[in-house]
Order: structure tokens, then C-alpha cells, then sequence
């Protein structure tokens, strides 16, 4: 895996490329999210992103794409 410097990544937006569902249980799929930071958990890469409405969720690095 390519080391990334998470620094660079916070702010950015990035594309989902298929539906995922937020913390609150709805369903998410042509929206760009904001970044808020990268997580290593369980030796797992995740990214916390937020939808314009405040929701947030982890995504993994194959489930977006970023801008």
C-alpha cells in the first residue's frame, strides 16, 4: 500500500463509488463527502468523512474516490 501523509487528505472531497450508508442509517451514493481525517484500525485503512448535512461515517479506500 502507498503511505499517504493524512495530512494531505483532510478538507479534500472525495466520490463515492457505490452506495454506502452513514452512521444514521441512510443510504448514500451520488454525493461528495469532506474528509476529516484517516484511520489505521486493526491494521484496516478508513477514512471519517461528512455528508453537507453533518452526517458522518468510515470508508474504506475502495469504496471512494478521491478529488
Amino acid at each position: 500500500m502507498e503511505a499517504i501523509n493524512s495530512q494531505e487528505l483532510v478538507g479534500k472531497h472525495c466520490q463515492l463509488l457505490r452506495p454506502v450508508r452513514d452512521h444514521d442509517g441512510n443510504t448514500r451514493f451520488k454525493e461528495s463527502p469532506t474528509i476529516l481525517r484517516e484511520v489505521n484500525n486493526l491494521n484496516r485503512r478508513m477514512f471519517l468523512v461528512q455528508f453537507a448535512d453533518g452526517s458522518t461515517t468510515f470508508l474504506f479506500p475502495d469504496e471512494i474516490n478521491i478529488e
